[in-house]
């Protein structure tokens, strides 16, 4: 276990870094040089999406079986995909008749898994106070990308179209920006005080945690939606992901896992997903309709969120049984 924490803290530290030339090279070309095109930034965010949002999550059935060996379990794969879709079907049918807090659920989820992949506290640090500081972290990164740039936002919305007049309004007030991120500014320092209080936690966290958020902000703020999210999502979050999932299946393999190997195990799964994606464009012929296609692409995102959440965070509690926070 002290093997895998170094490996991932050496790991973090370079991605970090390429993270930050990324961002620095981004805001010297798009505010000095030429203003990136509309269209190739979100190629830059597909591209993406495509490299590393989606194999990140190609690989829930690896992790789950071997978080079944290493708690000496039996694995069963019809038992793992019940338990994956039927969760996926439930909160599909809560998409359909209440969007609008499905979205708040969907926010919260993505807030703690965000939070809880950048702020790797050990298993036995979990507590109430340790999953409302990794949630209100991940909500905080979540809305400076999106309140920063909340009139890139607001357009896809109107396209979406489902959610409650009040929200809309409110999102489309003057204050909905300001007021969002004190308020997701306020939950993340009263979560915070309240783990340092209990867990007399190293201050060493403040400074990871400034250093974070700081990347997110500028880049959300120097940059657009789709080229900041990419960087968080894409570069970081899915980056990070795969290399725990790589180090966790090489516990009990003979020899690690190399990035070669982790990638081959992504294909089949991710060949799925694009074949899955492709047949309902093409069936419900949503090129066509870009309103509806935008609003199944969310949803079926938020929808894969649920399973995919409960995975990692049985993969993290393994991974970083009796660890430290890492430095």
């Amino acid at each position: 276990m002290e093997i895998i924490n170094l490996k991932e803290a050496y790991f973090r530290r370079y991605l970090l870094l390429t993270k930050v030339v990324l961002v620095a090279l981004f805001i010297v070309m798009h505010h000095l040089i030429i203003a990136v095109p509309f269209i190739a930034q979100w190629i830059f965010f597909g591209v993406f999406v495509v490299l590393t949002g989606i194999p990140h999550g190609a690989l829930d059935h690896e992790v789950a079986k071997q978080s079944s060996r290493l708690n000496l379990l039996n694995f069963s794969a019809l038992n793992f995909y019940i338990r994956y879709l039927t969760p996926m079907i439930v909160y599909g049918v809560c998409w359909f008749f209440f969007p609008t807090i499905s979205l708040y659920i969907f926010l919260l989820l993505s807030g703690f898994h965000f939070g809880e992949t950048d702020l790797p506290i050990p298993a036995n640090q979990s507590s109430f106070t340790t999953i409302l500081l990794q949630t209100s972290y991940g909500l905080l990164v979540l809305f400076l990308i999106l309140f920063l740039n909340l009139d890139e936002v607001l357009p896809i919305l109107d396209q979406i179209n489902i959610f409650s007049p009040s929200l809309i309004r409110f999102l489309k007030s003057p204050t909905a920006g300001s007021y969002s991120l004190i308020g997701a500014t306020l939950f993340f320092l009263i979560a915070l005080i309240a783990y340092f209080v209990s867990h007399k936690a190293n201050a060493k966290i403040i400074i990871r945690i400034t250093i974070l958020l700081s990347i997110v902000t500028i880049s959300a703020a120097m940059l657009s939606l789709p080229i900041s999210f990419a960087i968080y999502f894409g570069l970081w979050h899915s980056i990070i992901s795969l290399e725990n999932i790589r180090l966790h299946l090489s516990v009990s393999a003979k020899k690690e896992v190399t990035w070669l190997k982790l990638l081959a195990k992504c294909i089949p799964f991710t060949l799925f997903s694009f074949v899955g994606i492709f047949a309902l464009i093409y069936f419900f012929d949503l090129n066509k309709n870009i309103d509806l296609f935008l609003m199944g692409l969310f949803i079926g995102i938020s929808i894969l969120t649920l399973p995919h959440q409960e995975v990692m965070s049985k993969m993290y509690f393994q991974i970083r049984k009796k660890n430290q926070l890492i430095d």
